[in-house]
């Protein structure tokens, strides 16, 4: 518990200052997420160590995500994804020859396919108006509130398990109660501002979205995680795991609410 508060009280000013100073036209924001998202992938990796992936070439194809669409936009994402190629082949000459080549170069890909669009489209919504990084804190409100919501609500009355095979604690009952806490801090959140970006009707279909959207990223690491014989991705966070089980809802939520925004006509 000690361990969950130092990186509490570490971890959310940091990320609010990266989210909301100018800095760079949204440079220290890009850097932030250049580092999370490649720590994850690293971990990712880890867990797929049976696998043989070429690690180096998935870790700069995610680090260059964030970078390229921070000066590029969408474009910018799929040419980091694209670079995972050239690389692959690139350490498959210079490493330690792989029993299986064909599996390792699936596993590299996986990891890049995995984490690579989130790191990007983070950026993109970021830095796409002068509401983007308010945009960016209602997605992070909506998980939080919706993991927090989820987790009491399942302890107080959850009787129906969600995914049983996957992560025994959660439950139907502790899903809907996320669903509807996120979806609530989406339309509010929406309506503090002096002149919406939204619609209410827009707000809360958004807030439905990230509400059904976040407990799938943390259902898919826990899938991973089952496969590897693992309890967290690793240890950087302490109490809290490692980085990627710190951002795994980001990894679905990212990229449903900039699908979401886009078709709004915010993006």
């Amino acid at each position: 518990m000690k361990s969950r508060i130092i990186v509490a009280l570490i971890g959310v000013p940091v990320v609010l200052a990266c989210l909301l100073l100018d800095v760079a036209d949204g440079a220290l924001f890009a850097a932030l997420v250049c580092a999370a998202f490649t720590l994850a992938v690293l971990e990712f990796y880890g867990m797929m160590r049976p696998y043989g992936p070429f690690v180096p070439a998935g870790m700069v194809a995610v680090a260059l995500a964030p970078v390229f669409a921070w000066r590029a936009g969408e474009p910018g994402i799929m040419g980091a994804m694209l670079v995972v190629l050239p690389l692959t082949m690139v350490f498959a000459q210079l490493s330690v020859p792989r029993r299986e080549p064909a599996v390792s170069m699936m596993a590299t890909l996986a990891g890049v396919l995995y984490v690579a669009p989130a790191a990007g489209l983070a950026i993109v919504i970021h830095t796409s108006t002068g509401r983007g990084p308010y945009f960016v804190l209602m997605i992070l409100a909506a998980i939080w509130v919706n993991d927090t919501s989820a987790y009491f609500a399942g302890r107080a009355f959850g009787r129906h398990k969600l995914a049983p095979r996957l992560s025994p604690k959660k439950s139907i009952e502790g899903f809907v109660a996320g669903v509807a806490a996120g979806t609530f801090v989406t339309w509010f959140g929406n309506g503090m501002f002096e002149s919406p970006p939204l619609t209410g009707a827009e707000a809360l279909m958004l807030g439905i979205t990230l509400g059904v959207a976040t407990p799938f990223g943390d259902l898919f690491e826990s899938m991973v995680k089952r496969a590897a014989g693992v309890k967290d991705s690793g240890t950087l966070l302490g109490d809290h795991g490692g980085m990627l089980d710190r951002i795994d809802a980001l990894l679905t939520t990212v990229p449903v609410a900039y699908l979401a925004l886009f078709l709004f006509g915010e993006l």
